[in-house]
């Protein structure tokens, strides 16, 4: 059989780094944990009984079981990497001010949620692609994407496209945000930059992605991406609102026919540009027409006969017909599309979200056959023409190379060529520039861990059910059944796995529910199990079977059967999946199963409002209920997300694209997957994580499983099932605001910076500045160096040849402190300058600084060693004298009062709270009382829960919580660079104090952010809006008692 490939902990490494692991997978072999990330590559085999497309010099027999395929490297991909790491080493050379901007915001260790690497490695691959030094990029060529050559003669020309290979639920809507922010960030810092764009113009393959997509558009401010994703610094979203994010689905683009004008037809007015078309109108079909239909229409001049069509057996099965039909102009089609552009730059940037979509169709050879997806083969090919031709056309209309598409940015899980595209199948688009593949996510826990079986009672060497497809083929040969599989031979036999694994999810359905009942999952949703068919046949009795009861195939699962005002099971057909995807629906049920996609697992409608939309559709409903009272129909209530209790889901597509439902716990594959690309595809549906916790052991995230019947992934590395008992995983605890302890809510300002009107100078609370410790065993200042080594090529430091020691006594001699204490003040200056302005005058300003910056290293150092006042002037403890300096300035007026104000965004996000705090978490919740939230996850052994212990029974407290994924943070420097400061506790007293408490022993940098903290409850008391605050650092659990008692004892 091919590879089983199972090992007891798929996740090695962490998502928030380059992978440094890798289990390698050989024929025969266990796979096997190895040293550092494996290359980029893709394994290729011609699916089963799939259109081949253009024939490649050795395929083989499509139903050869022994040929797995091969694996091929994706070279570009590996040199960029490389190339990238390069890059990295040389600190982004070449790169723009406001491009290292952005990339030391989003590779900040403080960040409140750390991006990816799989996101941060394909945006800077795209960076250093424009902006990287050319010596870097030697050798590096991505091929372009021609047009054909009747599109050329249309004056239609190749634009730059670069693909990121980035596997399901690694955050390709972050990538999108990332990428637009640099584009239009840097058009509008540099307007004659041809390399950028503030225009962008995001394509996705339906509705529900188009309208999730919608967070990307910079005028949505605080609520957008750029903001919720600490993507865009605060200071940098005017400029980011100057640019323009257009969001559209793939069928706007399709050039609009203009079929009515004035009442009349467009074919007698002749209105809009003439396209002669060729094409089959086939018998039957939707519209059912038959041979005498077809001829009516030619009478009338709708089109031209050309010739007959017939099968294989001579029978008529349609005409082969030209039609001349008059479209939107190339100007009527771009305003449509990019409306009336605000934008200055005269090209735009593309990003195709689920780009496998956006290819060039190559020419089918006569023999090609559409055996496995003859229901979706049409509707891809449509498609992918529409999709890429409209992009041509954009570029056409723009101007082409110089003022068109400046670049195209592909985002797809799977960017390969699928079957009927007249490519090679399943092999990748020749532009991918970045790959971070599915094997990768699982190894950083990024997805959900595909449970497979790998054994069975059969004792056979492939599991029944790991193909179930194949399974039954060969056992309904063994039964004297030839031919295709008719729908009921497949359920004579693939009844059972699908009851099987039904079980199964009856006791994950059972476990969550005893989570929900003991307060660690906030809402009672069910796990959702899926079931892809092969055609619409098969759906249907499969769902007649489960949803109805219908007894033709055994008795089916009882829990996924629908009833009077119960929807367990729905059924979405390939031309309901088509109807959706285009947010239209050609009756009621189609639209309402729409919204029955968009909110599984859902408790409440986003927003909290009823869409206009589902409130008709349920007002005709109930309409109709009630007026017949024997139609069997119940009633329904539309504040009820029509999902929510949605446990089954029978498909035929593989379900949208983007479709980001969590609740995915259980697969059945019951169709033909002759490539790895669809057992990618159907298997991503439930591979997006419930929980982002990290295991406190390990440092990584959480195992969650999917378990999988039926669709054969190989070549990857999988979760153990069945071969022997596997220990439970922890459930994952829910920690959220409980809304019956409304009256322990505690909110606080968001403050991002500060600012005083009144400044007149600058003071130093010297008391509370902190020491800079300068130590050689961190740093060392002393170097023995030799030319020498041992035989192994161990360094020595004995032996033959002259030894040099590397020591800073010469350059001390040559530095003076004065020198050291003005380039200190000249820096702390210029920071003060861009975060204040021109507040107090320079020729005020510096004297003051440089007197500061004398005084400190005069009495702030501690120099351990042979260390000096001198080493200040080197990294890293330059800036970190610079941070602590600046973090000490105090604005003051004449009177020497502090009057600083603190800086908070006005609106909504000015302002946060504990109604808002809900995640899950791997570790055990500590209970709570006079907290508004249902639990308290310590990050200490016993510190931390003394301490909760202490806030809920001490009776000068009113209410408490911890700062865990509240968003309360404390701005301050280390190193000069920006940070964020989480204290540990906000505590609120009876008397209307509030403290900000920090349980903690001494650290080395306790004293900044202590310093941090008190400045930020200076400034709040300040503004007076928001209380009284106070800072305490608590070094040991009893003394947060005595704390108490103390503020007490002052009021």
């Amino acid at each position: 059989m091919s590879q089983i490939n199972a090992v007891e902990a798929p996740i090695i490494n962490s998502p928030y780094d380059e992978p440094a692991y890798h289990w390698h997978i050989e024929a025969a072999k266990q796979p096997e944990k190895r040293l550092g990330r494996r290359l980029a590559s893709y394994f290729f085999r011609v699916p089963e009984r799939a259109a081949r497309g253009r024939k490649v010099k050795g395929q083989q027999s499509l139903l050869d079981d022994a040929s797995k395929g091969e694996e091929y490297l994706l070279d570009l991909a590996n040199l960029l990497r490389q190339r990238l790491k390069d890059w990295r080493t040389r600190e982004y050379a070449g790169a723009t001010k406001v491009t290292r901007e952005l990339l030391e915001l989003w590779r900040s260790p403080d960040r409140a949620q750390r991006l990816f690497f799989a996101q941060l490695e394909a945006v800077e691959t795209v960076l250093f692609l424009v902006e990287g030094p050319d010596d870097l990029k030697q050798g590096v060529n991505v091929p372009s994407d021609e047009p054909g050559e009747d599109a050329k003669a249309e004056g239609y020309k190749a634009f730059v496209r670069y693909a990121l290979k980035m596997a399901t639920g690694s955050g390709k809507t972050t990538v999108m945000g990332m990428l637009a922010a640099w584009s239009i960030l840097n058009k509008v810092a540099q307007p004659q930059a041809a390399a950028y764009s503030d225009t962008v113009l995001i394509v996705c393959p339906n509705v529900t992605i188009r309208d999730r997509l919608r967070e990307l558009d910079p005028n949505l401010d605080e609520l957008s991406l750029y903001r919720t994703r600490q993507l865009v610094p605060l200071h940098r979203m005017p400029d980011l609102r100057r640019g323009e994010v257009f969001i559209t689905n793939w069928h706007n683009l399709e050039r609009r026919e203009l079929s009515d004008v004035n009442g009349t037809t467009a074919r007698v007015v002749k209105r809009g540009v003439p396209v002669e078309k060729v094409r089959v109108v086939k018998l039957g079909g939707r519209d059912e027409l038959t041979e005498a239909d077809i001829r009516q229409q030619a009478l009338t001049g709708a089109f031209d006969i050309l010739r007959d069509v017939r099968d294989a057996k001579g029978n008529l099965t349609g005409f082969e017909v030209k039609e001349v039909r008059y479209y939107e102009s190339d100007a009527a089609f771009l305003r449509r599309v990019l409306g009336n552009r605000k934008g200055r730059s005269s090209a735009i940037l593309v990003m195709n979200d689920e780009a496998h979509h956006a290819y060039r169709r190559g020419k089918l050879d006569a023999e090609d056959v559409y055996a496995v997806d003859e229901e979706t083969a049409e509707v891809d090919a449509r498609e992918a023409t529409v999709w890429v031709e409209g992009l041509d056309r954009i570029n056409k209309a723009l101007g082409g190379r110089s003022n068109g598409i400046r670049l195209c940015v592909d985002l797809s899980a799977t960017p390969f060529f699928i079957q009927g595209s007249g490519n090679e199948v399943g092999k990748p688009f020749p532009w991918v520039v970045s790959d971070f593949s599915l094997l990768e996510a699982i190894e950083a826990g990024l997805v959900k861990i595909p449970q497979l079986p790998t054994q069975d009672i059969g004792g056979t060497e492939t599991p029944a059910y790991f193909n179930v497809w194949r399974w039954v083929q060969q056992i309904a040969e063994k039964d004297g059944v030839s031919g295709m599989l008719t729908p009921d031979v497949l359920m004579r036999y693939a009844t059972q796995p699908v009851a099987q694994l039904a079980d199964e999810w009856r006791k994950t359905a059972a476990e969550w529910l005893a989570q929900f009942q003991a307060g660690h999952r906030k809402s009672n949703v069910p796990p959702v199990f899926i079931i892809v068919c092969r055609d619409t046949a098969l759906a249907k009795e499969l769902f007649d079977w489960l949803a109805t009861g219908k007894s033709d195939y055994g008795s089916a699962p009882e829990q996924f059967r629908n009833g009077p005002g119960r929807e367990w099971t729905v059924r979405v057909d390939s031309k309901v999946a088509e109807d959706i995807a285009e947010g239209g629906g050609k009756n009621d049920e189609a639209r309402r199963l729409r919204f029955v996609l968009e909110t599984i697992g859902k408790t409440a409608w986003p927003g909290g409002k009823v869409p206009e939309e589902y409130a008709a559709l349920v007002d005709r409903h109930n309409h109709k209920a009630l007026e017949d009272d024997d139609n069997g129909l119940a009633t329904i209530d539309a504040s009820v997300p029509p999902g929510r209790d949605v446990r089954c889901i029978i498909s035929v597509a593989m379900l949208s694209e983007g479709w980001d439902a969590t609740t995915v716990t259980h697969v059945v594959g019951l169709r033909p997957f002759g490539s790895q690309l669809l057992c990618e595809q159907v298997v991503g549906r439930a591979l997006r994580r419930t929980s982002y916790a990290v295991d406190e052991v390990t440092g990584f995230f959480r195992e969650e499983t999917a378990k999988v019947f039926g669709v054969p992934f190989e070549l990857i590395p999988f979760k153990v099932e069945g071969g022997g008992h596997q220990p439970p995983t922890p459930p994952a605890n829910q920690i959220y605001a409980v809304p019956a302890k409304a009256q322990f809510e505690i909110s606080f300002p968001v403050v991002e910076g500060y600012t005083d009107p009144g400044i007149t100078r600058l003071a130093v609370d010297w008391a509370k500045v902190p020491t800079l410790v300068l130590d050689p065993m961190e740093v060392p200042d002393t170097v023995l160096m030799k030319g020498l080594t041992t035989q192994d090529g161990a360094l020595a430091a004995y032996g033959p040849g002259a030894a040099a020691v590397v020591t800073l006594e010469a350059w001390r001699k040559r530095v003076r402190v004065q020198q050291v204490a003005f380039t200190l003040a000249k820096v702390v200056a210029q920071q003060w300058q861009q975060e204040q302005g021109d507040t107090i005058p320079t020729h005020r300003l510096f004297p003051q600084l440089l007197t500061y910056a004398q005084r400190f290293l005069a009495s702030k150092l501690d120099c351990k060693g042979n260390r000096a006042a001198q080493d200040v002037a080197l990294n890293p403890y330059f800036q970190r004298a610079v941070g602590i300096l600046f973090d000490a300035l105090q604005a003051v007026d004449e009177s020497g009062q502090n009057q600083e104000r603190p800086i908070i965004t006005p609106g909504p996000a000015g302002e946060r709270s504990t109604r808002h705090v809900e995640f899950f978490t791997g570790r055990q919740p500590w209970p709570v009382q006079k907290c508004h939230l249902n639990a308290m996850v310590a990050d200490t052994k016993t510190w931390e829960q003394s301490a909760a212990t202490a806030l809920d029974a001490h009776e000068a407290v009113l209410r408490w919580v911890k700062n865990d994924h509240l968003g309360f943070v404390v701005p301050y420097r280390k190193d000069g660079l920006r940070r964020r400061y989480l204290p540990d506790f906000i505590v609120e007293l009876a008397n209307g104090e509030r403290l900000m408490v920090e349980i903690k022993g001494q650290t080395g940098d306790a004293e900044v952010k202590a310093a941090a903290a008190h400045r930020w409850c200076n400034a709040v008391n300040n503004d007076g809006r928001f209380g009284r605050w106070s800072y305490h650092l608590v070094k040991q659990p009893p003394d947060l008692m005595r704390l108490l008692d103390q503020r007490v004892s002052k009021t």
